[in-house]
């Protein structure tokens, strides 16, 4: 089976720029709404531009710090932009900072969305940054555009985009459950920070982003940081038929999934499995992506850091029919509680990675594994320029079930201290 193609996925990117720009021009062509109070509602206020219907909300300079005492809204389905001047809007307690409910599009710039803080495993809680729900009836695609925004202190996801029917328990892969819209998600990030989010709810993510039915993800992320949030730093869970593609550029995903830790420290083990099977303990990813059914998961990530994270840093998983094929080129991924890098896929697909002067050490099983777990997919690695030594176990394990047609690992100009191939060849 040969490389997947990125054609579709290209198109798809383009399509998203394209929707981007509709949607920009759709928002100048109406009223705009001007934000000249820090009050939390009435005249001039942020709650009062969203409920106005107005597509294009811009805040005053002068208004800095807008402390809300309930979650902003806003209920419209035509693009919301949303232009800032680092403003912080500022959460009194446990609940969403900003949500929209009909499934818009958005872009958002130079803002702050913020929760209380102070949660973890005996102080649970259901607050968000961002929450998009995207409606059944959804097509086309949903575009989320954010530049230099921050999200912190919030309980639950800092970043959720959710087209599925459960809400918060839409598990990941096609066990998950749920059913959802035909319409694609594409998210751009651009300096953007989520830190400190996940910490009042098991499995809550940095960045989340629930994909059920037809529609796929594009994911881009430059000049971004997710760092100490309580599951994964990033998660998109596209659970049936669709493709996962990514771009990340100058990038940090840094001490994610420590919710179940023990904390405070006379509490061992806070999510241990109950009666009911509810609660595990389960440590979590700097980036997650479970692809099921028909489509692949491909993409580059490019001058990007993965550490400390306390389970996987890149952690990809193909269940369904297609392939997998990444880049990995400058990456530096150090001091993971498991594989730096880890990819499997477990359907009828290869899986293709190339990791080009990166440096993986210190991480705390093998450094790098790829593998087909069934069928007839290959394995087909290239190293080149790189350092991937003193782990814990090898530097890169390859695997597949295919006996006839090996796979293939081809490493050049590089120090790996130790292989574990299983019907995979050096080259």
């Amino acid at each position: 089976m040969t490389r997947p193609t990125r054609t579709a996925l290209a198109a798809s990117a383009a399509a998203f720029v394209a929707a981007l720009a509709l949607g920009a021009g759709n928002a100048l062509a109406a009223a705009p709404a001007i934000v000249t109070s820090d009050a939390d509602s009435g005249a001039g206020s942020l709650r009062e531009a969203l409920e106005s219907g107005a597509t294009l909300i811009r805040i005053n300079p002068a208004v800095q710090t807008i402390t809300i005492d309930s979650a902003l809204s806003y209920g419209g389905t035509e693009p919301l932009r949303i232009y800032g001047n680092g403003t912080t809007i500022s959460a009194s307690g446990d609940f969403t900072v900003l949500e929209l409910s009909a499934g818009a599009s958005l872009r958002a710039n130079r803002l702050v969305l913020e929760g209380p803080g102070g949660f973890d495993f005996d102080n649970a809680g259901t607050g968000k940054g961002l929450f998009i729900q995207v409606p059944n009836e959804a097509t086309g695609s949903v575009n989320v555009e954010l530049i230099d925004v921050t999200v912190r202190n919030v309980a639950n996801h800092g970043i959720h985009v959710s087209d599925c029917t459960l809400g918060d328990d839409c598990g990941a892969g096609s066990g998950g459950g749920g059913d959802g819209s035909p319409a694609s998600i594409n998210m751009t990030l651009r300096g953007v920070t989520v830190d400190n989010a996940g910490y009042g709810k098991f499995d809550a993510d940095g960045v989340r982003v629930d994909e059920r039915a037809d529609g796929g993800i594009v994911f881009f992320a430059t000049g971004s940081v997710f760092s100490n949030n309580g599951a994964d730093g990033v998660e998109l869970d596209e659970g049936n038929d669709g493709d996962v593609h990514i771009e990340i550029w100058r990038s940090d995903f840094t001490d994610n999934g420590g919710y179940c830790l023990p904390a405070p420290l006379d509490v061992t083990e806070p999510c241990v499995e109950d009666d009911d099977g509810d609660l595990i303990l389960d440590l979590d990813d700097g980036i997650d992506i479970d692809e099921a059914g028909d489509g692949s998961i491909t993409g580059s990530i490019t001058v990007s850091k993965v550490a400390d994270n306390l389970d996987e840093g890149f952690d990809f998983d193909e269940e369904g029919e297609g392939g997998m094929s990444m880049d990995f080129v400058r990456i530096e991924g150090t001091g993971n509680g498991d594989e730096a890098i880890k990819m499997s896929a477990a359907g009828a697909g290869d899986v293709h990675a190339e990791v080009i002067n990166s440096v993986i050490m210190g991480n705390g099983n093998d450094g790098t594994e790829f593998e087909v777990e069934d069928g007839d997919g290959q394995v087909h690695i290239r190293i080149g320029g790189s350092v991937i030594e003193m782990n814990d176990s090898e530097g890169v394990a390859a695997a597949q079930e295919n006996e006839t047609d090996p796979g293939t690992i081809r490493i050049r100009a590089s120090t790996v201290d130790e292989l574990d191939l299983e019907n995979v060849e050096e080259i």
